[in-house]
């Protein structure tokens, strides 16, 4: 068997070593890299708390790349460890699994099946610490375990020793494991603190001479990177400084089931940590169902290895359940090991011939998946690394900007170019570029965009241009959920016709900062900022009033710079949408002038509720407008998927201004199986004309040519009827009473 064991381990490092990445990915990844480049916690280089033994090793591993001419050296000489660290892990958990079960058949095939599990095996080719720490860890787990008494199983003749280290070495080892492992990784403290815990007090495991000297070597193991690394960050108050930073980051900035206990979201992370692992949800499904048989299994047959595996296992599974940030898949790594192991001894209660069949199907299932992503990694990289590499350094860029999550990626390849850099606040981009575009507005921009971002909206859809787009070649749950960047989009953004600055809510994203801001049209003036023209010009502003039923009007309020009053409407409670013609000369200055919306109620005082402010666009004579009339439901969004969406009722009008020639209007929506049993009927409508019918059953794009002639006939009216729709009221009891039909991405017309 240990030539199995041996041949596995050298099979699994041979297959990573060949495919190592050639960029740097996660924001961690980043991190690492430049605390390689110059060790500074308080910067980040890297995050707290600091993983200096990890990135020690990282700095071997990278100057030997770099004294060899490798390309990616910086990337690679992270990725190595991680590959090495899965190759050792397969004789560490086999030696694990062994002093758990005394069956080599179910150690062995519980090995294969957990190492090559998607997870496992797309972990070891990342450039992070999650697979190295976790080596330290089961090595220290597996040695804990070996050192306490254990008695020969009833009616077994075949046990015997998987080693036959004397117990109190193997406490001492694993004592200085554990002091390391925490200089890897500090989430394996949760994994190795436990068990030793328990070797130090368990009775009758090692005199008392043995057990001081384990606490002395986990102490001497943890003081001997301890030290440097608070020196490295200028003293203890500096580095408690930095992580108290940190800490405060997590807790206010990541979605974790402590903050929200949630039904859904404690479902989401239950689906993150135990099913995503293996790829598919039908592969999850099954695992999990034969290590939740196992675990039953195994409490009857072997009461003491499931106890042990739950010391050594459930109290990360607690940890990371609740605080942790369970989209990252990446973060649930080590519990595919228990899972691994009680659904192969699951099966192995069937006999020797199921069990090779079953571990066989399961291995080679995961390989099917694994292996077609590892390929794609290795030669494409991170999404933000190759559009930043590729599309933006060959535009030789005067003026760069970004998303927040973008900005560790300009700042690894900020030697590569000269641009100047936009800088800006997390969660208020925008604002630097309406910033740069008022000092200067006849400049370009090459904005390096997150996808899952919405703020691009707040900006002239025409002076927009996709320039490169980017995302992961394979499926991100799978093996990327949580990648901070993921995919990536590049703009380039010619000073736009209009922008907007702060108070308005033309996606749920950015009605979130205006709520949270406490800003609005109702409180203080939310601004436009139009480019100075001479022509005559249209205006659409749509929006919310969200007083009750029987509250009275607010009075909406158009001005410009100089207080001029543009436009005055009384809007009811309820959504809104409005046209307004500004005559030439309105907006006559020199770069771009202000126009400020306002709301108030009667006599000038403060509305009895908010008002949002979704729509807005502005365009000359001859240039398409489009506005979301009656039957369309206020922005949504969803931050784990970064999509976007309005619900569409099941009548809802478009507005599409008449321009003397044939528009297109474009529907992107979601498929309605998620929500019906059939397909809906949708009929689009221009007047008394039929423009199309179609019925989705999938995801769907749906394109709809309108003639000039019948779009000038019905003035500009488009309606799109839904045979079906539903009410969440009536399906949940919820008190939401919205007639909803379709789910709508976007809508655009040209």
């Amino acid at each position: 068997m240990r030539r199995q064991i041996a041949g596995l381990a050298l099979l699994f490092l041979t297959a990573h070593l060949l495919y190592l990445p050639p960029t740097l990915e996660d924001i961690d990844s980043i991190n690492f890299a430049l605390g390689v480049r110059e060790f500074d916690v308080a910067r980040h280089q890297p995050h707290p708390p600091g993983y200096p033994v990890f990135v020690a090793l990282a700095r071997l591993s990278t100057a030997l790349f770099e004294g060899v001419g490798m390309a990616g050296a910086a990337p690679r000489g992270l990725a190595v460890w991680s590959a090495v660290a899965g190759a050792a892990l397969v004789p560490i958990l086999y030696l694990l699994f062994r002093t758990l079960v005394n069956d080599s058949r179910v150690a062995s095939w519980a090995t294969a099946v957990t190492v090559c599990s998607p997870l496992y095996w797309f972990t070891a080719l990342r450039p992070l610490s999650d697979m190295t720490g976790l080596a330290f860890a089961a090595a220290a787990q597996a040695l804990l375990i070996g050192s306490l008494p254990r008695g020969e199983p009833a009616g077994d003749s075949r046990w015997s020793r998987p080693h036959e280290w004397p117990a109190g070495a193997q406490l001492m080892v694993a004592g200085a494991l554990c002091g390391i492992a925490a200089g890897v990784r500090s989430q394996t403290v949760i994994l190795t603190g436990p068990l030793f815990l328990a070797a130090l007090v368990w009775p009758g495991t090692v005199t008392f001479r043995y057990r001081t000297a384990a606490l002395a070597a986990a102490l001497i193991a943890a003081t001997g990177w301890g030290v440097p690394l608070i020196w490295a960050s200028g003293g203890l108050g500096d580095y408690l400084a930095a992580l108290g930073t940190q800490a405060g980051e997590d807790f206010s900035g990541v979605v974790m089931l402590w903050k929200t206990p949630e039904p859904r979201l404690a479902l989401n992370a239950l689906l993150h940590s135990f099913i995503w692992p293996w790829a598919r949800v039908e592969l999850g499904i099954v695992v999990v169902a034969l290590a939740a048989f196992g675990l039953v299994r195994g409490a009857w047959h072997l009461p003491r290895a499931v106890a042990l595996l739950v010391l050594a296992f459930a109290p990360y599974a607690v940890f990371h359940l609740l605080f942790q940030e369970t989209v990252t898949v990446r973060y649930a790594l080590p519990l595919v090991i228990p899972v691994g192991f009680l659904a192969v001894y699951a099966v192995a209660g069937a006999g020797r011939l199921p069990l090779t069949v079953a571990g066989a199907a399961l291995v080679f299932t995961s390989l099917a998946m694994s292996l077609p992503a590892t390929r794609a990694y290795a030669r494409e990289g991170s999404p933000a690394f190759r559009v930043f590499q590729g599309a933006l350094l060959n535009i030789s860029p005067q003026v760069i900007g970004f998303h927040f999550v973008m900005g560790r990626v300009e700042e690894w390849e900020h030697d590569s170019h000269r641009a100047r850099v936009l800088q800006a606040r997390a969660g208020r981009e925008w604002l630097a570029l309406v910033e740069h575009w008022r000092n200067g507005p006849d400049s370009t921009v090459h904005f390096l965009a997150d996808p899952r971002r919405t703020d691009l909206a707040l900006f002239d859809p025409q002076a927009r241009t996709l320039t490169a787009s980017a995302r992961w070649p394979f499926r991100e749950e799978a093996f990327v959920a949580g990648a901070r960047p993921g995919g990536a989009d590049l703009y380039t953004m010619s000073a736009p016709g209009w922008m907007l600055d702060r108070g308005w809510a033309l996606t749920a994203e950015i009605a979130g900062v205006t709520a949270n801001a406490r800003l609005g049209p109702h409180i203080e003036p939310s601004v436009a900022w139009v480019r100075a023209r001479q022509t005559g010009d249209t205006l659409i502003l749509g929006g919310r009033y969200l007083g009750g039923e029987g509250a009275p009007p607010a009075r909406l309020t158009l001005t410009t710079a100089d207080g001029q009053v543009m436009a005055a409407l009384d809007v009811s409670p309820g959504p809104f949408f409005e046209t307004i013609v500004l005559p030439a000369g309105a907006l006559d200055g020199h770069g771009y002038v202000p126009l400020r919306v306002s709301a108030a109620g009667a006599h000038g005082a403060t509305p009895a509720s908010p008002l949002a402010l979704e729509q807005f666009d502005i365009q000359p004579e001859g240039q398409i407008l489009l506005g979301l009339l009656a039957g369309w439901q206020e922005p949504e969004y969803n931050p784990a998927t970064g999509r976007a969406w309005r619900w569409m009722s099941d009548r809802a009008e478009l507005w599409v201004r008449p321009v003397d020639r044939d528009v297109t209007v474009t529907l992107d929506g979601e498929s309605p199986a998620a929500y019906f049993d059939r397909a809906p009927d949708v009929r689009v409508m221009a007047g008394d004309t039929e423009l199309a019918r179609f019925s989705p059953s999938t995801d769907f794009v749906q394109r709809i040519t309108i003639p000039a002639a019948v779009l000038d006939a019905a003035e500009g009216r488009v309606t799109l009827e839904s045979d079906l729709s539903f009410s969440p009221a009536e399906r949940s009891g919820a008190a939401d009473q919205r007639r909803l039909a379709l789910r709508i991405y976007s809508v655009r017309a040209e």
